[in-house]
């Protein structure tokens, strides 16, 4: 295989990939929420990422999608052949229990969904960051088609991407199964890629400063309020579990920095920072694949020792970097035969050969002023949130009191799964196998009717006849467990009462409920490896329902 020349680069974007690296370690290793406000690192990886697609695209629009593959699939491979043989020690996991559900592992080889982890207990913290990867491939391969749409219609783009996750967070638009979380994802960052092609077509400097001031800041403003309206009942300020707030918020940090684009002149090119710059970029995929899994190592090493909050943040963060810093050196090579240049264990600086940047603003510098100041603004108003949410003590999830748990620094918001779409075993059931998204009707797998319980239609449940234990294995991450419970009321006249077990310990007993009668059950299911629905009948056999049952999970 030829080796090619390194390509010019853009010491902008590369300032900002590698101070995003940064920060996403930073944040997964201290745990502190308020850092997804001051430096919304994924928004700009997306939009930085865009930026760079469209640049290939008007390049050779033919090589972009084999070329991002080339380039992401190999630290990839590299990493799963080394950790899922490990996660595979403790056995397949209830997310492999099934032959069927082996084929999952397929993604690990074009991860175009959520691989499923290993056996191990802390195998999700194999698979937790994918989801970057998979949103990334899907933002690539879907480029060609986005740029073409954002280029003829660029402002009605970028409002209905700003709209989508509100339009899936109100349910104007559902999508279940396991593409669900894809599809949250996508919506969340489909913005910031946006102003990534918006950058690379200077769209973003041919705005009136006032006008780009306003709409960023007002935008900026509108995340906020969302912030606090959903998050301020349970003190939960991490914007990564607040998909509508994440997207605003980020899209208008991105599109500040972005329009900032400099020559950076005061980088000097061979200098120790150009240096750590040109390596955090050529080594970008594996510190991100493998920085999770240290804090881990990070975690069990520091386990039971008596120590403070920030002194414990700070020795998870030495560690984690210390720890990442072995995969690094020893399979960071692989990302260079995968862009084609001489491999090496530490690579050589990359240096932008003069004339590389972006042209200058054609209007002069206003813009940049301009730009400058709204990034002072957007600045003290993060900092302002910081300090009104207290947030500079916060965990990066809700009700952490400073021990916080491996699951506790899951990277992205939480989703909903419906347990009829989910993998479960069906310990007993009195009549009939057990129906998803209809009632029981006892004989045949779909001979139950439409979920109705008090008037009330549902599209998503579990129907169940009496006595009946299902049982479900929830993935690391998951926080609650909702459902509205009731009896069929077509004919059944007798009372049950429905019952969770969580690892062998009753968490809720509700009931017994009649005909016509419904209750909202919401319990807390944090750590549990083994959910157990039990409905038991007092007067006979009857037909009962988990109508909208699902599991939230911090994903």
């Amino acid at each position: 295989m030829a080796l090619a020349a390194a390509r010019p680069r853009e010491r902008y974007i590369d300032v900002w990939r590698a101070a995003a690296v940064v920060r996403i370690v930073v944040y997964h290793g201290s745990g502190l929420a308020w850092l997804t406000l001051l430096f919304p690192a994924m928004g700009l990886m997306f939009a930085l990422a865009g930026s760079l697609t469209a640049r290939s695209l008007d390049r050779s629009p033919s090589h972009v999608v084999r070329g991002r593959l080339r380039r992401l699939l190999p630290p990839l491979w590299a990493y799963g052949a080394i950790m899922l043989p490990l996660t595979f020690r403790d056995g397949w996991g209830p997310f492999l229990d099934e032959p069927r559900e082996r084929i999952d592992l397929l993604w690990w080889i074009v991860p175009i969904e959520w691989p499923p982890p290993g056996g191990a207990e802390w195998g999700w913290m194999v698979t937790a960051v994918l989801w970057y990867l998979v949103a990334y491939l899907w933002f690539v391969v879907l480029a060609p088609v986005t740029l073409r749409i954002f280029r003829a219609w660029p402002v009605p783009t970028l409002l209905v991407a700003l709209a989508a996750p509100v339009m899936l967070h109100l349910e104007l638009i559902t999508v279940g199964g396991s593409f669900e979380s894809l599809t949250r994802d996508l919506s969340t960052y489909f913005a910031c890629w946006f102003v990534g092609y918006a950058h690379r077509d200077r769209l973003l400097h041919r705005i009136p400063g006032q006008v780009f001031a306003a709409a960023v800041l007002i935008l900026a403003g509108a995340a906020t309020i969302w912030l606090f309206r959903h998050g301020g009942g349970r003190a939960d300020f991490d914007l990564n579990h607040h998909p509508v707030a994440n997207a605003w918020w980020s899209t208008a940090f991105v599109a500040t920095v972005l329009r900032c684009d400099q020559p950076l002149r005061w980088l000097r090119p061979g200098s120790r920072l150009d240096r750590a710059v040109a390596v955090l970029n050529a080594r970008a995929v594996t510190v991100y694949l493998w920085h999770f899994p240290m804090l881990g190592l990070a975690q069990y090493l520091l386990d039971g020792a008596n120590l403070g909050d920030w002194t414990r943040r700070a020795l998870t963060t030495g560690i984690v970097v210390a720890a990442t810093c072995v995969p690094v050196l020893a399979l960071g090579w692989v990302e260079d035969l995968a862009a084609r240049r001489r491999p090496s264990i530490v690579p050589q600086a990359l240096r932008k050969p003069a004339g590389a940047s972006p042209p200058p603003v054609a209007t002069g510098d206003r813009p940049d002023q301009w730009a400058r100041r709204t990034l002072a603004a957007f600045g003290v108003t993060a900092v302002a949130v910081v300090v009104v949410t207290g947030g500079w003590t916060g965990d990066s999830t809700s009700g952490s009191s400073g021990q916080s748990g491996g699951s506790d620094r899951q990277p992205v918001h939480e989703q909903e799964d419906f347990v009829s779409d989910l993998p479960y075993t069906a310990l007993r059931n009195g009549l009939g196998p057990i129906e998803r998204d209809r009632t029981n009707g006892a004989a045949d797998p779909d001979d139950g009717d439409p979920i109705v319980l008090a008037g009330v239609s549902y599209d998503h449940g579990l129907g169940v006849t009496t006595p009946s234990a299902v049982r479900l294995y929830p993935r690391p991450g998951c926080l609650r467990f909702t459902a509205i419970v009731g009896i069929d009321p077509a004919g059944d006249t007798g009372t049950a009462t429905f019952q969770i077990v969580a690892d062998d310990t009753s968490i809720a007993m509700i009931g017994p409920l009649e005909a016509g009668q419904t209750s909202d059950v919401t319990v807390d299911i944090t750590g549990a490896t083994r959910l157990d629905l039990i409905v038991e009948d007092h007067q006979g056999s009857v037909s009962a329902v988990w109508a909208d049952a699902k599991l939230v999970c911090s994903q």
